[in-house]
Order: structure tokens, then C-alpha cells, then sequence
């Protein structure tokens, strides 16, 4: 049962959804951008239509003027959107930059800092940018000249980070990507445990749980592997020290939990579920820990809800909305759980629980959104209002749209 500081959260978070709220930003087209690789093969003359949004806010006038300004000019305000107590930031006043490309990967180290990686069918791409100050401002960065679009960021603990070209190159960076050095990986070998700065990672050709250090990428597979077929390896640890991943026993979904480093792991296997099971992910804050598992397309077979950190679970999803879900579960500081996801008939959805997870109300007046994935930091969400905006939270409650598209 939730205790008093919860309930009182939650009570909160209703009577800002009754609260009449701000008028959103003006929408309109921004012509002349070249459109994503993707977006041009399935049509990007129907997409770009839907797929940008204004970058400039209704100013909010003040009620009077200092007698000594009379001719002051109004403070430009960005504009919120919020529902369900979820609350979207949008853009500040300054400069949005814009990148030849779609915005695929954005890893953020710390609360400040972040680095985003965009792909097209262009000259001059892929793209790399990064951000000192949470995603109010972005700078390009050079790539290393044989980095395509076929790579990925991985971020460490301690603001380190590897670009991964194909799975087969690595390339690691100190200084938040402004200067790159080529990563020459170890001979692989059996690794005892996950040291201090490293990651695991799943290795999809062997589905065995990897290590990976911020120097050299992949150094090899855990000696002691967690005794379930794993889909998921969280990205960042719990606040313990705590990794989680994900996946099946027998067909049945399963987490399991090392808090040694991977020496050793326990493992849960929930039973059958209300349908084939492809992945679970697991959120965590605190004590409260979620397992959500999930089929093909996303669709939702069931959630389960920790006390205890993990020690315990039961299965709360009674069915119903939403129907489908896509990318991490988001606990929530007040004791709920954010999922993004749609119904039969709405995509793109923010949808919250209040009843760990039972059941989903879906959160009114929020842009639509395609995934939220999480970082070493936080969570970054994709496809806001339906194209290449994105947003950064490090507690899901509080996001802010970052100004690069």
C-alpha cells in the first residue's frame, strides 16, 4: 500500500491535471529541411506535412510594466504541456539546430550532458552533436571519417563514451565526444565480474551477457551467466549498484538481478503469461521495481510489481489499454509507472498507473511520442508530436524538449 508521501504526491499530481494550463505553441511548417533517409523512402512528402512543429512561443504578456520601462518587451515564454502531472517543456527561446538527418540515438552522461547521432542518405552525414547545459543548446562535433550510419553511442558511468561503427569498429571518447580515439578491443575472455566503469551488454549473435569497459568496448562474456534466455539488459544500474536484465525461461517471462557485479544472480520467472513473450524490461526506483513483459509488436502480456527492490514480485496488469508498449517502464517519484504506447486506435501515448500497474489511464494534453529509452541518466523520449523532436527527464515527471531536429 502506498504510504502517506505517496498518497499525497499522487493527490498532487491530480489537481494539476484540473488546473487550466497555458495555450500550447503555434504550429507550423518549417520548409527546407532536407527529410530523413527513412521518411524519403516511405514518403516523405506526406510526412513532412506532420512532422515539424514551431519553434517559437506565444509571448505571455505581463500585467503591468515598471514605470520606468514603459516600452519593455514582452518576456518570451516556452510553452508547457502538461497531463496526468507529467509536465513537457518546449522550446526556449534560442536557437534550434538543425541536422541533415534523423535523430536515432541521443545518450545522456549526466544532467548536462549528451550527445546526439542523426543518419541520412546525404552528403555530410551521419551527424554527431553534443550538449553541455541539458539539451538547451547542441554544437556539432566531427565523427571519426570511417563512422556511417550504421553505429551507435554507448555512454558510461563518468561521462565516458564509445561510438560502435557495425559492430565491428569502437571508437571512445573522454571529452563528451568533442575528440575521438580509435578502441582497440581485448582478446575476449571470461570475465568474473562487471568492473568499476563498465557496462553489461547483451551480445544478440550468443545471447550471452558481455562486459564492456568505455576503453576497448567488448571484453567478454560474464563466467557466470544469468540462467534465462535474456532479451534485455538494462542500461544504467540501479541506485544499489544493482543490474537488471530481462528475457524468458521456458517460454515464461523472467527477470533476474545481480547485486555482486554478475558473481551471482537471482532469478524470478513469473509464470505463463496471456501470451508468447518476447522481452521483459524492468523500471526501478527506490524499493519499487517493474516488469513489464511484452510480445510481438509490443503487445502487453502482463506487468509485475516489486516492493522490495526485487526480492518479491506479483502480477498487477488486469488488461485493457494500453495495448501496446514501446521502449523502458518509467517509475515515477510520486509511486507511479509511466509507459509510452498506444490502444487499437490512438498511437503515440503517455499512459500512467496509479495502482502499480493494474491499471493505465492514458495522461490528457501531452504531444504525441514513438519510445522513451533510458540512459546512464535518464530517459529520452522519440518522435514527439509524431516527428524527429525528442525530450530529456531524469525522473519522468519533469521533461524537457530538447532544441535539435
Amino acid at each position: 500500500m502506498p504510504d502517506l508521501d505517496s498518497r499525497l504526491a499522487r493527490s498532487r499530481a491530480a489537481l494539476l491535471d484540473e488546473i487550466d494550463q497555458p495555450p500550447l505553441a503555434d504550429v507550423h511548417r518549417r520548409a527546407g529541411r532536407i527529410r530523413r533517409w527513412r521518411a524519403a523512402k516511405a514518403g516523405a512528402a506526406a510526412l513532412a506535412l506532420v512532422a515539424v512543429v514551431a519553434v517559437a512561443a506565444r509571448p505571455w504578456e505581463t500585467t503591468h510594466r515598471p514605470p520606468v520601462t514603459p516600452a519593455a518587451t514582452p518576456t518570451v515564454a516556452a510553452p508547457v504541456y502538461r497531463g496526468a502531472g507529467v509536465e513537457i517543456t518546449g522550446l526556449a527561446p534560442g536557437t534550434v539546430l538543425n541536422v541533415d538527418g534523423e535523430v536515432v540515438d541521443v545518450e545522456f552522461s549526466d544532467a548536462d550532458h549528451g550527445l546526439a547521432f542523426a543518419i541520412c542518405g546525404q552528403t555530410g552525414c551521419p551527424a554527431l552533436a553534443k550538449t553541455d547545459d541539458g539539451g538547451l543548446t547542441w554544437t556539432s562535433v566531427a565523427l571519426p571519417e570511417s563512422v556511417d550510419n550504421d553505429s551507435q553511442l554507448v555512454a558510461f558511468p563518468g561521462g565516458r563514451t564509445l561510438l560502435v561503427q557495425g559492430g565491428a569498429s569502437y571508437f571512445a571518447s573522454a571529452d563528451g565526444g568533442t575528440s575521438w580515439q580509435r578502441a582497440t578491443p581485448a582478446a575476449a575472455s571470461p570475465r568474473p565480474v562487471i568492473g568499476d566503469g563498465q557496462l553489461p551488454r547483451l551480445d544478440v549473435a550468443s545471447g550471452a551477457v558481455t562486459v564492456w569497459s568505455p576503453d576497448h568496448g567488448p571484453l567478454g562474456p560474464l563466467a557466470r551467466q544469468p540462467d534465462l534466455t535474456v532479451s534485455w539488459v538494462a542500461a544504467a544500474p540501479a541506485a544499489d549498484g544493482a543490474w537488471w536484465v530481462g528475457g524468458t525461461s521456458g517460454g515464461e517471462p523472467a527477470v533476474a538481478v545481480t547485486r555482486d557485479g554478475g558473481a551471482t544472480w537471482q532469478r524470478t520467472v513469473f509464470g505463463a503469461a496471456s501470451g508468447a513473450v518476447e522481452t521483459v524490461r524492468i523500471g526501478f526506483l527506490g524499493t519499487d521495481v517493474y516488469a513489464v513483459a511484452s510480445g510481438e509488436a509490443g503487445l502487453l502480456r502482463n506487468v509485475y510489481y516489486s516492493a522490495d527492490g526485487g526480492t518479491t514480485f506479483k502480477a498487477t496488469f488486469a488488461g485493457g489499454e494500453p495495448t501496446r508498449v514501446s521502449g523502458e517502464p518509467v517509475p515515477l517519484l510520486d509511486g507511479r509507472l509511466l509507459l509510452t504506447g498506444h490502444d487499437d486506435s490512438a498511437e503515440g501515448t503517455w499512459w500512467v498507473s496509479a495502482d502499480d500497474g493494474k491499471t493505465f489511464t492514458a495522461a490528457p494534453n501531452l504531444p504525441a511520442v514513438g519510445t522513451v529509452n533510458r540512459t546512464i541518466a535518464g530517459y529520452v523520449a522519440y518522435r514527439l508530436f509524431d516527428s524527429g523532436w525528442l525530450a530529456f527527464s531524469t525522473n519522468g515527471l519533469n521533461w524537457q524538449k530538447l532544441q535539435l531536429y
